[in-house]
């Protein structure tokens, strides 16, 4: 059934032979058209295998948190981050939110405060000042809410976009899945899927694929 799904969604198309990173051909079958082509087979064992990994991760309730500043991909990540009840950071990457998670901490600290003030005697423009400051705070801090600890996995769908986010996880020795296309290096990543990231449509059916039966 998994298979089926990757072949009618194109999610085994890969860059162009030129652009391949050596490190990827173990993942490749053959080339069609100079584009390399993804082997359908191991990715949907990959995916059948991190289905029931992700799963006993949430039955375990450790916790997952959600990558992806990719514009085009915001919403997908943002869906599955809250259906599932996990952090997400889908606008902006700040540098420490992992290896100095107080920072951010007192920043929604601030966010509060800002709400609690709103309704006090402040004339329209300082209630304006007040809105615009919460609602920067919660563009790029929001999905970070109720994150006591560090997270267990991070799931990431650009590993080129997201590398602070990556070295960082690294630096606290969090397991990795990252969403890979042929030319990105896989070396660092503990857990792979390799497919053409840069759709909408294949990021989309992938979530669908390992959070099915879960959200």
């Amino acid at each position: 059934m998994i298979i089926k799904h990757i072949l009618s969604k194109n999610f085994f198309i890969g860059k162009t032979k030129k652009k391949r990173n050596y490190l990827f051909k173990n993942f490749l079958t053959i080339i069609y058209n100079n584009f390399d082509i993804i082997d359908v087979k191991k990715l949907s064992i990959t995916l059948f295998l991190y289905k029931k990994y992700i799963k006993k991760i949430l039955y375990d309730k450790k916790k997952i948190l959600f990558i992806s500043t990719k514009n085009f991909l915001r919403e997908i990540v943002y869906k599955y981050a809250r259906s599932l009840n996990q952090n997400f950071v889908c606008n902006k990457w700040i540098a420490g939110i992992l290896t100095n998670s107080n920072n951010y901490k007192k920043i929604l600290n601030k966010s509060i405060l800002f709400k609690k003030n709103i309704n006090l005697k402040f004339t329209k423009k300082e209630k304006n000042i007040f809105l615009k400051k919460e609602q920067k705070i919660e563009i790029i801090y929001g999905g970070l809410r109720g994150m006591v600890n560090h997270p267990y996995l991070v799931i990431i769908t650009d590993i080129k976009k997201d590398k602070i986010a990556i070295n960082e996880a690294k630096r606290l020795k969090i397991k990795i899945l990252a969403l890979i296309n042929t030319d990105n290096n896989p070396l660092d990543i503990d857990f792979i899927i390799p497919c053409n990231n840069n759709s909408i449509d294949c990021v989309n059916n992938i979530f669908k694929i390992l959070f099915s039966e879960i959200c």
